[in-house]
């Protein structure tokens, strides 16, 4: 039986930098050309109804990886929100293997703009996956992505309501849009001349919670005053809004990570992708804003 071919697999189809990296995919690609690999196949029964092919895969089986992997020439590894370090690194691990058994030629990975000495306790095993994946003998890219400015409204929770934002202290982050940043990755999976091994991919400005502030202020018509807490008084906060301490911890961790200065570089790689100017944070933050109060009301 004649193998399956894909030009492009993407993993985390369902999740919200996958499936806009399939939107833009699918305006740019015949989806002939493109799979998926999901843990719930019936999630993304939209993407099969519209002719993609969807196969389960899981990254603790690797089995279920290398059929959904089958034919695969390049294949994009979302990294996955594993409970530790050691977990997110098998996992990749497990779907690094998978792509080169299945012959990819180039394998993608979503990874974070810290470097190894980072304060952000789930660095870790980005880094053990990126030392794997230049070691595999594979074509690779390693996508060292910012952070989302779709998560700004999960920072500024009731501050919109009440005027009140306390936030550990923090520095300035490239916020970068998540629309912007997957029609970038999905011209790279496209891209016909050879791909770096690394590149940088963040927003066009450096903004700390206080900038942050200021706008969502705008947004709102009422002043939002951004107040420095310590981190444990934060951690307390979430855990008090329903968040697991385990999680709210982390959070407090990238806090320390944007503080030390390790999410404030601006690098014009994106942009240089994309051949545009990319969405500022003045730009996105008032919609975002705008659809939160609407899920409150």
């Amino acid at each position: 039986m004649a193998q399956d071919r894909r030009k492009v697999v993407i993993t985390g189809a369902t999740g919200g930098l996958g499936s806009a990296v399939i939107a833009a995919l699918s305006r740019a690609a015949p989806v002939s050309e493109l799979g998926v690999s999901v843990q719930s196949p019936e999630k993304a029964a939209h993407l099969a109804a519209r002719g993609l092919r969807v196969r389960q895969g899981d990254f603790d089986d690797p089995r279920s990886l290398d059929h959904a992997f089958e034919g695969a020439e390049r294949v994009l590894i979302v990294s996955t929100r594993a409970p530790s370090n050691a977990a997110r690194f098998a996992q990749a691990r497990n779907a690094i293997e998978a792509a080169r058994r299945c012959g990819a030629r180039h394998i993608l990975y979503t990874s974070i703009v810290q470097r190894p000495g980072s304060r952000f306790a789930a660095a870790q095993g980005h880094f053990d996956t990126e030392a794997y994946l230049e070691a595999c003998g594979t074509g690779y890219t390693i996508l060292h992505n910012g952070h989302y400015m779709e998560n700004l409204p999960m920072f500024l929770g009731a501050s919109l309501a009440t005027g009140d934002l306390p936030l550990p202290a923090d520095g300035p982050t490239a916020w970068v849009s998540r629309l912007d940043l997957a029609e970038g990755i999905a011209k790279l999976l496209l891209a016909q001349d050879r791909l770096p091994e690394n590149i940088v991919l963040t927003g066009p400005e450096a903004l700390d919670f206080a900038a942050i502030a200021q706008i969502a202020g705008k947004a709102v018509g009422r002043p939002i005053a951004r107040r420095v807490v310590s981190s444990e008084e934060y951690v307390a906060l979430l855990v008090t809004r329903g968040f697991p301490e385990g999680g709210a911890r982390l959070l407090a961790t990238g806090f320390d990570s944007r503080a030390a200065g390790e999410l404030a570089i601006v690098d014009p790689a994106l942009e240089a992708v994309l051949g545009r100017k990319l969405r500022r944070v003045e730009e996105v933050l008032p919609g975002l804003i705008a659809e939160v109060r609407k899920e409150v009301a």
